[in-house]
């Protein structure tokens, strides 16, 4: 190895390695000198000449040169991933089915290094690769005098880049974004009067059954043209359903234009953007749970559908009395539930959860449904009826250590199944070594974001036989 000139602080080595594998984030990893060493936008089998930076026991490493190019890479289809280093998704590079490979051994290998859980390579449900998503979310940046949005780089958390097309979103959300370009480029629609602000553009069903799209603008204390970019809005984004505005420092957003109707539509939540933005949100933000739920349907609608009826079919082949839906989000899966004449629990802490479970069980009778509204690890231990499945389905962070001693203690021993759904399996599985008490009996991937190192992952957890 030579030495090369820093770009930072931090000083660089020149090296050749090979990629070996693909690490959680989406990073390749190889090898030099005993060190391991991540490299973005790598694939395996890719031989790179990489300047690298040391830390502690591994490396951080940038392509200077690929040397010989994997049999698994292909041309990324969206210009954005090579020209901008687009951070929103990190494998566009690899084939679809090395793509798909990638996601269930990084779960695999996670559980074992992690977890020290050793599983046969989970099964993946996927569906379409390309237009799957129901919502975008990007950074309006003001510079010199004008409004531009778009995305962050992959290495570089601050900078903004101006976003042509997104091949990740459907047809309408693409169409809205479009419209809303042409809205930022006039220079008389004001809006917010600071540096920054959050647009996120959400696809639904329109009430005569047709694509409606709704934008929420997050940031500014003040906005004087509310109305009239409300009112342009409506003129340039196809299928416009409503603008909400959520100033800052306030817990609900304003209506600013809404297509009307007999009733006025519900504020959106608040709440920032989950991990499945990429490099949108925050890193390590943890948001609720009920707008992790939501946003994942608005996401990938089927593949959520499909997550969702593997959770049912798991709960009911134990044939449980009662059942409790903890992290509940908005009771989509309680609802299916008590369908299935089962007694369900949920319990939820996010304030919008609790009223979206409320009103989606108000149809069902009262010894078939009870919302508990606060956090689980406080609600499990006063349950004030055993249950024979449990369902986890915790944000990224993963379940509090509490719940884990809960399912291991005796006060937890009517429980014989708990069906635990991830978004990170990093965290399943910190959490499984929490749990020596319980077996896996089947782990499942299910493909929610393509051309992303994200995986959801239901693993299913049999309490060992005394």
């Amino acid at each position: 190895m030579k030495r090369t000139r820093a770009r930072s602080a931090v000083p660089e080595t020149v090296g050749v390695l090979t990629i070996d594998r693909m690490a959680t984030g989406g990073d390749g990893v190889g090898r030099l000198e005993g060190l391991a060493v991540f490299v973005p936008r790598t694939a395996p089998g890719d031989v790179v000449q990489v300047a690298l930076t040391r830390h502690a026991r591994l490396g951080r490493g940038r392509v200077l040169q690929l040397l010989t190019p994997s049999p698994h890479r292909v041309e990324p289809r969206c210009a954005h991933y090579v020209a901008d280093r687009c951070g929103g998704c990190q494998l566009q590079h690899l084939d679809e089915a090395t793509q798909q490979q990638v996601r269930r051994q990084v779960v695999q290998e996670t559980l074992l290094r992690v977890g020290r859980r050793e599983v046969p390579l989970p099964t993946l449900v996927s569906g379409e690769a390309w237009h799957y998503r129901r919502r975008l979310t990007l950074t309006l940046v003001r510079t010199g005098g004008r409004w531009i949005g778009g995305l962050h780089p992959h290495d570089d958390p601050v900078r903004v880049f101006s976003l042509d097309r997104c091949l990740l979103v459907e047809p309408v959300i693409e169409a809205a974004w479009q419209g809303v370009r042409a809205l930022l480029r006039r220079r008389e629609l004001s809006l917010p009067d600071v540096p920054r602000l959050r647009l996120s553009i959400r696809g639904s069903v329109g009430d005569a059954g047709g694509e409606a799209v709704t934008l929420i603008l997050h940031g500014g204390r003040v906005w004087p043209t509310a109305s009239a970019w409300g009112d342009a809005a409506r003129e340039g984004v196809a299928g416009l359903a409503a603008v909400w505005w959520h100033p800052e420092g306030v817990e609900r957003p304003d209506l600013v234009w809404w297509s009307g109707g007999a009733q006025q539509p519900e504020p959106p939540s608040s709440v920032a953007a989950d991990a499945s933005d990429g490099a949108v949100a925050p890193e390590g933000m943890g948001a609720p749970q009920a707008e992790e739920a939501v946003a994942f349907a608005q996401v990938n609608a089927p593949v959520a559908a499909a997550l969702r009826e593997a959770v049912v079919d798991a709960v009911r082949a134990m044939a449980p009395r009662h059942v409790v839906d903890a992290y509940a989000g908005s009771g989509v899966l309680a609802e299916a539930l008590v369908a299935a004449d089962v007694q369900v629990t949920a319990i939820e802490l996010d304030p919008a959860g609790v009223a979206a479970l409320r009103a989606r069980l108000a149809g069902s009778s009262a010894p078939m449904a009870t919302v508990v509204a606060g956090r689980v690890e406080e609600a499990l231990p006063v349950l004030a009826q055993p249950a024979e499945v449990l369902v986890l389905n915790p944000p990224r962070r993963g379940v509090d250590p509490r719940v884990c001693g809960w399912l291991e203690s005796t006060a937890a021993h009517a429980v014989r199944r708990v069906v635990y759904v991830s978004c990170n399996p990093a965290t399943l599985a910190r959490d499984l070594t929490r749990l020596p008490g319980w077996r896996i009996t089947h782990v499942a991937c299910f493909d929610m974001f393509p051309q992303t190192a994200h995986v959801e992952t239901v693993c299913i957890l049999d309490r060992e036989a005394p």
